[in-house]
């Protein structure tokens, strides 16, 4: 089944004022008379598309909803000036209310993951489980106030670059300054699950780029000792080494968490070795 809420009301290529839930949402094994929610979100500047390997993998046993965040996908643009971490975990809570979706688990990697953390933060007794898969917490994902942030790496002078290239070149521009750090590719290991990435961020409006890089430069850590949800933290084997210290403090502060190291995988653990990181996942939920 495949919903929006609310419905389109207007070309896709207008922006459209959503003050419900703006969510395109894919829900997978109702059929099946399964009851218990696995909600896959996404990471930023991609869509749900990136969850095909899990669909297929747990749809037997679970309902499965992917969502395309605000600006994203299916979800498409809004006119929101400006998007925020709260305001994604917001419309996520409403899209999931309006399913009738209750206690489910999230799932969200990357951007999806801050997402799901601040879910989980926010609304701790609405979810049962949670999955922070190469989860960043900021950007850039090193620990630093706002004022060292402004003053290290001022937004605002990227404005202009980011306008003239676009959206494709400046996120290729971005894992630059990533690669020149770590020396060695850490999106994704596999060439075509990095060339599905870059189709997808080359496909995506520039205004609306920017603002899903403001949401995650705002983003403030949460207070992860506040979640109460039994967590699994997962990454890859190749994954950014300040992303992976990131998710090594939610390990820290997670009481009820354990963590999981994807092998042979890189920021894109879900697509790079889908196997070993379905096969992770499975094995949580069924402690669940």
């Amino acid at each position: 089944m495949t919903a929006t809420y609310p419905p389109n009301t207007v070309d896709d290529d207008d922006a459209r004022t959503l003050d419900d839930v703006p969510l395109h949402t894919d829900v997978y094994g109702e059929a099946n008379g399964n009851e218990e929610t696995l909600v896959l979100v996404h990471g930023g500047w991609l869509s749900g598309s990136m969850w095909g390997p899990q669909i297929d993998h747990f749809t037997d046993d679970y309902r499965v909803v992917v969502v395309d965040l605000r600006g994203h996908g299916e979800t498409g643009a809004t006119d929101k000036r400006d998007y925020t971490i709260d305001l994604f975990a917001d419309d996520l809570r409403r899209c999931l209310s309006e399913l009738g979706v209750d206690q489910p688990i999230i799932c969200g990697l990357s951007l999806g993951g801050l997402v799901a953390q601040t879910f989980a933060t926010t609304y701790p007794d609405e979810l049962s489980g949670l999955v922070l898969a190469d989860t960043v917490e900021t950007l850039p994902p090193v620990p630093m106030t706002n004022l060292q942030k402004q003053f290290m790496f001022p937004k605002v002078s990227l404005y202009p670059t980011f306008r003239m290239l676009g959206s494709g070149a400046s996120f290729r521009m971005l894992l630059q300054s990533v690669r020149a750090i770590e020396g060695s590719y850490w999106l994704a290991l596999d060439d075509d699950v990095r060339d599905y990435a870059f189709s997808e961020v080359d496909s995506f409006p520039i205004r609306e780029f920017i603002k899903v890089f403001d949401a995650l430069y705002e983003a403030d850590p949460k207070d992860a000792d506040h979640i109460t949800a039994p967590t699994l933290v997962l990454y890859g084997d190749h994954e950014a080494k300040a992303v992976v210290a990131q998710n090594k403090r939610l390990v820290r502060s997670i009481d009820d968490s354990t963590k999981s190291v994807i092998p042979d995988s890189g920021h894109l653990s879900n697509l790079d070795n889908p196997d070993v990181f379905n096969r992770t996942v499975e094995t949580f939920l069924d402690r669940l």
